[in-house]
């Protein structure tokens, strides 16, 4: 096996999945710490905050992040001044009407939740939304060039400086708030945007050109994809809104760090969709479906082929996992790790279909699909929570994670040409033709050093 077949992924993924994994080691590093001196009401408060701002960064991303990576590396040079300033006044529009809105609901949302907490957090984040803007626009700049490592280090950075605050205030002796950790929260997002904005800085258009026809452009296609991926999000934490609202923030804190655990399997799936999505747009120029098909099954199938030991191992130690994660207050969660941690096995077809969809001008299938299966969801996990109570809630999900399954497995079959063993194909093989590549790429350099 040629160690250029995977010189586009190694050299791409590379930074990229450092990013992810950063994000994931330090957020698994936070729970390990706030679950041991957090109450678990607060700490359910957090889960709700950090649902909440993904939330937001998600509306941001779905609007602007897919449709400038697409145009910029599908337009010529020449308009890339205008793609890049319609991204900026789009990203600062949508910021502001996002804030608007905050203030407006976020009171009584808080009391539907029974936590009150959450508005004064949600408050003090506003700062960081502003940040938000910066640092967004610096990482889809590199994004759409390719580049991940000012991404990387930008991401490591905000989540290292709040991590290291989070240390030095329990280390002090101090009791943790929710207050103290918003701010330190913001403090991180300040620090990315400074490195993010250096690394970005070549890639940074030195002209401002507002134009309308490119703001509608990026909105129309944005449009979709925001309806899209302000489903897909809803699907993912419908389960934790509605345990909140059913049962209280201390069952989140619950289910919430069973999710932290699920969240290392889907770290590859992310990784290959940050590569994926310029990759297959780029093939598309060419009308190429064979190709957009064998890059969605490679790409799954490698994903499987990572995801699902770590499926197997935690199946067999959920309370190894749980007390790593936790500590002893959150064993009791070890059957309801059992169930989300199988998430894991449906996740790389659904991020991968959404990322095919979008990237070969089908958003609207996307959309559709995305939208049926939350919409369903909400009743699924509704009934299954009121029913069986937080069980419930992990049952009702994984049907519905199931129900998308088919589906999108129906869609690329019909669209795109994809066929299921094909996928389990480049899993199995995926071991054997990996190994001598990373002896190549790892081990011998090394050695020479």
């Amino acid at each position: 096996m040629s160690e250029q077949k995977y010189a586009y992924w190694l050299k791409s993924g590379f930074y990229s999945a450092l990013q992810k994994f950063s994000v994931l080691l330090f957020g698994i590093g936070s729970v390990m710490v706030l679950n041991r001196s957090l109450p678990k009401a607060d700490m359910g408060v957090w889960n709700l905050f950090l649902t909440g701002s993904a939330f937001v960064e998600v509306i941001r991303h779905s609007l602007i992040k897919n449709a400038v990576i697409k145009y910029l590396n599908s337009e010529d040079a020449a308009t890339h001044a205008h793609i890049n300033s319609a991204a900026l006044s789009l990203n600062i529009i949508v910021t502001t009407l996002i804030t608007i809105l905050l203030v407006a609901f976020i009171v009584p949302l808080s009391d539907h939740l029974n936590a009150p907490a959450l508005a004064q957090v949600m408050f003090c984040f506003i700062p960081g939304l502003v940040l938000l803007v910066p640092f967004s626009h610096f990482e889809w700049v590199q994004n759409a060039n390719a580049d991940f490592k000012g991404i990387f280090w930008a991401y490591l950075l905000r989540q290292g400086v709040t991590f290291t605050l989070i240390i030095i205030h329990l280390l002090s002796g101090h009791q943790m708030t929710l207050t103290a950790l918003i701010i330190y929260f913001d403090i991180g997002l300040l620090a990315g945007v400074i490195i993010s904005g250096s690394f970005a800085y070549k890639f940074l258009e030195r002209r401002y050109i507002f134009e309308w026809k490119w703001i509608k452009k990026l909105w129309n296609f944005g449009g979709i994809v925001f309806g899209t991926n302000i489903s897909s999000t809803l699907f993912r934490n419908t389960d934790q809104f509605i345990i909140s609202s059913y049962i209280g923030p201390s069952s989140v804190a619950l289910y919430g760090v069973c999710l932290r655990a699920s969240n290392m399997v889907d770290l590859p799936s992310q990784v290959l969709a940050d590569i994926l999505f310029p990759k297959s747009a780029e093939t598309m120029e060419t009308g190429n479906y064979g190709k957009v098909a064998f890059y969605y099954e490679k790409a799954v199938g490698y994903v499987l082929a990572i995801a699902t030991p770590v499926v197997i191992g935690i199946c067999l130690l959920p309370k190894l996992a749980l007390l790593v994660l936790g500590g002893k207050g959150y064993v009791e969660a070890a059957g309801i790790l059992q169930i989300t941690i199988l998430y894991g096995l449906f996740l790389p077809f659904i991020k991968q279909f959404g990322t095919i969809m979008d990237s070969v001008g089908m958003p609207k299938v996307n959309f559709l699909v995305m939208t049926i299966t939350a919409f369903c969801n909400v009743f699924i996990c509704s009934f299954m929570t009121f029913r069986f109570g937080l069980p419930g809630a992990a049952y009702g999900t994984f049907i519905s994670y199931a129900i998308c399954f088919m589906i999108t497995q129906v869609v690329m079959r019909k669209k795109i040409g994809t066929r299921f063993p094909n996928i389990l194909r480049h899993a199995i093989q995926f071991y054997p033709e990996i190994l001598p590549v990373l002896q190549q790429k790892i081990l011998y350099k090394w050695k020479v050093r």
